[in-house]
């Protein structure tokens, strides 16, 4: 009897896990794949469904979020696009500059670098009065002198890029740059620069033109695309709206009151918009819609980490090995 007993309740425990399944959990899908695991490997799962026991489907390992094993054991996957040494031998540095920026007065400059996979910080500085002494407006005075601007100053900024994930090409086989694709990137940047006003004045009726200086402000959200070329080179296409503040108005009738012994008289069209050199302004007042757009273009290159001769970090290699 007590032989029996034992038969019994082994049949039952060995039964039971010959019917145990491991689940099966894709990142694609909420629903669970009962099935037996046959084999894991650095590219994809392989397994056996329940309803199929005889057939060995694979499935890619960047789409398992996890598996539970009949033991009861959770070996979890994490996203490769999100794993930093993903992207070993990719540069995580690039220096640019505004391709058309110079024929509008200005220089722009800048440093990109990748904090992590979909995330990058984006530094700015606008170096105003290198590039192109433009005529304002086609002005010219009673000698029939033409009005240039005769700008110089300069501005920086700072920007949070939000980048698409890369994604694979070629069936997995080869995976697109860390810093490659949509983006978008809310900004803030400061400037200060002086350039001639151009007036009518009051008394003699004769266009003029006088140097002020101008604080600019902008808060802004630029949308654009990068692309990467051979880990060397980069193509950054891009358009920014967002809120300018400046006292650009202000300092334009500042000079028409000097001119006019201190009447206020502002002759001048203030709905014009106007450029701020990195983008053109909108409105009356010292705030208004901003608009900008442009091409960047880059090189990639990577900062080496200075040595520690202390040995601290050859310590915690071996440790960690």
């Amino acid at each position: 009897m007590k032989k029996l007993l034992f038969v019994f309740i082994s049949f039952v425990f060995w039964g039971g896990q010959a019917f145990a399944q491991e689940k099966l959990y894709l990142r694609n899908q909420k629903a669970p794949i009962d099935c037996q695991i046959t084999e894991i490997n650095t590219s994809e799962v392989k397994y056996k469904p329940s309803d199929a026991e005889q057939l060995t489907v694979g499935v890619s390992i960047n789409d398992v979020e996890k598996i539970v094993f009949k033991s009861g054991r959770v070996q979890s996957f994490g996203d490769p696009m999100q794993d930093f040494s993903f992207y070993k031998g990719q540069k995580k540095w690039i220096a640019k500059f505004g391709l058309l920026s110079p024929a509008s007065g200005f220089t722009d400059l800048y440093i990109e670098k990748s904090v992590k996979p979909g995330r990058s910080i984006e530094f700015q500085a606008n170096l105003i009065g290198l590039g192109k002494n433009s005529v304002i407006n086609g002005q010219y005075d009673t000698s029939g002198k033409e009005f240039f601007y005769n700008q110089k100053g300069g501005s920086v900024g700072v920007g949070l890029k939000v980048l698409r994930l890369p994604d694979f090409e070629l069936a997995n086989r080869k995976l697109m740059h860390i810093l490659q694709g949509g983006y978008l990137k809310p900004a803030v940047m400061l400037g200060y620069y002086q350039r001639n006003m151009v007036y009518t004045d009051p008394n003699t009726y004769t266009t003029m033109s006088k140097s002020k200086g101008v604080f600019t402000s902008l808060i802004s959200m630029t949308v654009g695309k990068q692309w990467i070329l051979d880990n060397t080179f980069s193509i950054d296409i891009y358009a920014l709206v967002g809120l300018g503040v400046d006292n650009f108005r202000r300092q334009q009738s500042k000079a028409i009151r000097e001119a006019s012994n201190g009447l206020n008289i502002d002759n001048y069209n203030d709905i014009i918009p106007y450029k701020n050199f990195g983008y053109t302004r909108f409105g009356r007042g010292d705030a208004g819609v901003a608009v900008g757009a442009g091409v960047k273009i880059g090189y990639l290159f990577n900062v080496k980490k200075k040595k520690d001769s202390s040995g601290i970090n050859k310590m915690r290699e071996r440790l960690n090995k």
